[in-house]
């Protein structure tokens, strides 16, 4: 079947999805269980403790936001970086909600009778107390800076500003957000949730000075310069870097990089997928449209022109497909990635069944029509070249339809069968549909695609069924842990029966402080009195 190349491959070095999984329980759920083991609760009702244990894992959540937008092999490396990327969207939108669910519950806090304009009064009392400053800004931030994430990734905004902007106001939610919880929040009167934030913290300016301090310098230790650029076809660039024989990258055929280039912060990389083999390495090759910034600039470089590599990413490697017959579908330019794959099998004389599908918008856009006919003429590889509309090249008119894809299906086990699809949202939902609907298994389909938070494809939805669940089972747990430490003996300590008094002078709020070591139940420095 196949041979050892003469090239090392990468050690993978990301944590099992179940791992993951639970470390992200215990990093969001567990700072308010830590803060739950010292001190009684002394709340006056289920909603006031409901209330401060969902802002410590709100809290939590945001910081460990800047940890899985940070393209660390160590989260994405078994995961793939697209599947990580897509949990970092969805969580968002989870670390917005427990922040809801925070000022709810504390807006709900009071023993009396609930009325609109009790609620109401309560909640713009809460707005305009000077001690809530800085959490009233850090939710104003996040709720800004949402829809800048969702509508303005793909414009008008160049992509390195919108990085920019995004960037500074997640530090901006996350510092103000700290402050408040510093300056405020009961639970920082005890070591155990006081230390997991701190930690939370640290790990995240952490993880900001790596993306921004450390990466610069690690993206040209490669020593990638450019060696050739030429035009494929009118909208299609080929981009050839090599690097001294000594450099120690390595990658996986279908795995891709982010670049930067010479004389610009690592904040304006882009990323690109590798379409050559391992066994060319040093010399790595590139399939670039030009559509974007980035992407235009690349037909402006010039032979010796440093480039930074970060890298290798992506799970869309031969690993994920075992050794049975290969489904190859790539729309446009998801064929550079696709073409690694196949330059691969062939520099390692995988000699497996191999059935080819690619769309473009013209014949030109083929651009490895030549060289994918001379690797089908040594092997059992049929291959399916579309076109939107011919010229008169020989091309079949055709798009990804069902029975182009069944065409290529055609005499092969499809229990066995792995299928790798790359191109646009469009295509690889209607790829992967037309996949599963004729046999194929949804753990056999491997895609490479950053939009699983917003993709139609059966696998997409069920990976943010997944995704969901896992943020449900923190929510669940932080609704869970208030009960349990809500002790309805306590409703009677403290406070005013109809729970509209907040105190906002800090002499007024108790001597415990946030280091009197008196847990839930003491009034800290700057807490409204949780009537």
């Amino acid at each position: 079947m196949s041979t050892e190349t003469a090239i090392a491959r990468p050690s993978v070095r990301g944590m099992p999805a179940l791992v993951l999984v639970l470390l992200y329980v215990a990093l969001t759920f567990g700072p308010a269980f830590a803060a739950s083991l010292i001190g009684d609760a002394n709340a006056p009702t289920y909603w006031s403790l409901l209330g401060r244990v969902s802002g410590i894992a709100a809290l939590a959540m945001f910081l460990m936001q800047f940890v899985t937008s940070g393209r660390y092999e160590t989260i994405s490396g078994r995961i793939g970086l697209d599947r990580s990327m897509s949990f970092h969207r969805v969580a968002a939108y989870g670390a917005i909600l427990m922040v809801a669910v925070h000022v709810t519950a504390f807006v709900l806090r009071g023993r009396a009778v609930w009325s609109f304009d009790r609620l109401w009064e309560r909640f713009v009392a809460y707005l305009v107390d000077p001690a809530m400053l800085t959490g009233v800004v850090s939710i104003a931030l996040a709720l800004v800076l949402m829809p800048i994430a969702i509508f303005l990734r793909r414009g008008p905004l160049p992509y390195a500003w919108w990085r920019v902007l995004h960037g500074l106001l997640a530090l901006a939610v996350g510092g103000f957000a700290l402050h408040h919880s510093i300056d405020n929040a009961r639970y920082f009167a005890d070591p155990y949730g006081s230390t997991a934030i701190y930690a939370l913290a640290f790990i995240a300016g952490l993880a900001l000075g790596v993306v921004y301090l450390v990466r610069p310098f690690l993206a040209f230790r490669f020593g990638y310069r450019v060696t050739s650029v030429r035009d494929l076809s009118p909208s299609i660039t080929e981009l050839v870097l090599d690097a001294p024989g000594t450099s120690r990258f390595r990658f996986e055929a279908g795995q891709f990089v982010w670049m930067t280039v010479d004389g610009k912060h690592t904040i304006t990389d882009n990323p690109f997928s590798i379409a050559s083999a391992p066994a060319e390495l040093p010399r790595l090759r590139f399939l670039i449209r030009k559509a974007g910034d980035m992407t235009r600039a690349v037909v402006g470089l010039k032979p010796g022109t440093r480039i930074g590599i970060d890298g290798p990413h992506g799970s869309f490697t031969l690993a994920e497909g075992g050794s049975g017959p290969l489904v190859l579908i790539a729309g446009g330019i998801g064929i550079a990635p696709v073409l690694s794959l196949l330059r691969h099998l062939v520099a390692s004389g995988d000699t497996r069944l191999v059935r080819l599908l690619v769309t473009a918008r013209t014949p030109a856009d083929h651009v490895a029509r030549a060289e994918i006919e001379a690797m089908a003429a040594g092997r059992d590889m049929k291959t399916l070249l579309l076109v939107k509309e011919d010229v008169g090249t020989g091309f079949e008119i055709g798009r990804c339809e069902r029975k182009n894809v069944e065409n290529i299906l055609d005499g092969i086990d499809r229990s066995a069968a792995t299928a790798f699809v790359c191109g646009s949202p469009r295509i690889m939902d209607t790829a992967v549909g037309h996949l599963l609907d004729l046999g194929l298994k949804p753990g056999h389909v491997v895609m490479e695609r950053f939009d699983y938070d917003g993709a139609h494809d059966a696998i997409s939805s069920a990976l943010r069924r997944r995704l969901v669940a896992l943020l449900t089972a923190v929510f669940i747990g932080v609704a869970a842990l208030a009960w349990f430490v809500f002790s309805p003996e306590n409703s009677g300590s403290g406070g005013h029966q109809d729970g509209e008094t907040i105190v906002t002078d800090n002499n007024q709020r108790g001597s415990a402080g946030r280091g009197g070591g008196q847990g839930w139940g003491r009034p800290g420095n700057g807490e409204p009195h949780e009537d």
